[in-house]
């Protein structure tokens, strides 16, 4: 991993960036392709920057933005209906969530925009930082629908299990969207590709050759039914009022307890777990 700033103006933000991770600051005109596979570049382009994994045949690079057209689209094709249902969202009434598998923060967005506050755990570093950077530009965004929406979403960084208690003071309902293996049988977009990458191997593993294996284990078996289960099991333990977790529509469920109801929709369905 590294870091490319695309301009002089960028130069210093991307060598703050290298120190908070204790990763190399590249020389400008690096490119990913020419770097061995496996790792990924952080690209510094007019102050956002975005994740380009490296090698031959890669998907191209992202980054978080929730001032994309596609955000505003979401709305209108009512994507937060079927979610709001199946968080306990009313008019009278706007649960405290806490998205314990932040990713790319659509889902998290999409509450927010009901009125809910909430707060988004992300385990990787990298995208937690594309994270809050995408959180500072809308909240400074002059659309005012963005920043007020945004203004309901908080960032942690870290494992959601390992929260401290008092995190979930607020917090009635907690939202699980777990990555699912990629379909073969489809071509996958390229931000999950990339996330699937980023979060495929252990990031105490320096053997590249290792990495880029088990990452490539991951994108053709899944994440592992064991790590899903027991992050299900660390919610559901949780005080709170219940556990939603986001599937493919005709995904099995989670190892573990049957959830209380299904609420499906044309390609995903979320399972509900009441907690007692």
């Amino acid at each position: 991993m590294g870091v490319v700033a695309a301009s002089l103006e960028d130069r210093h933000r991307a060598k703050e960036i290298a120190e908070q991770f204790d990763i190399p600051l590249l020389d400008q005109a690096t490119r990913s392709r020419d770097l061995e596979g496996g790792r990924g570049i952080l690209h510094l382009v007019d102050g956002v920057p975005s994740l380009q994994m490296t090698g031959r045949n890669v998907p191209g690079a992202v980054t978080i933005d929730f001032a994309d057209k596609s955000m505003a689209n979401r709305r209108r094709a009512g994507h937060n209906e079927l979610l709001g249902k199946a968080v306990g969202w009313k008019q009278a009434h706007a649960p405290g969530i806490l998205d314990a598998t932040g990713g790319y923060g659509r889902d998290a967005f999409l509450l927010a925009d009901l009125g809910c506050q909430v707060t988004v755990c992300e385990r990787d570093p990298i995208m937690a930082l594309l994270f809050q950077e995408a959180l500072v530009r809308a909240a400074a965004s002059e659309d005012e629908w963005l920043a007020l929406v945004v203004a309901k979403m908080a960032l942690l960084s870290g494992d959601a299990k390992d929260l401290d208690v008092s995190a979930l003071r607020d917090v009635e309902v907690i939202y699980l969207d777990p990555m699912f293996p990629l379909d073969r049988r489809a071509a996958p977009g390229k931000e999950m590709q990339i996330l699937h990458q980023l979060l495929a191997f252990d990031d105490t593993d320096t053997d590249l050759d290792a990495r880029s294996q088990s990452a490539q284990a991951l994108l053709e078996s899944g994440t592992g039914d064991d790590q899903d289960a027991a992050l299900l099991a660390w919610a559901r333990a949780q005080k709170i009022r219940r556990v939603v977790v986001k599937r493919p529509r005709r995904a099995p469920v989670i190892p573990g307890p049957a959830p209380g109801h299904c609420l499906t929709g044309k390609s995903v369905r979320f399972d509900v777990y009441p907690v007692s």
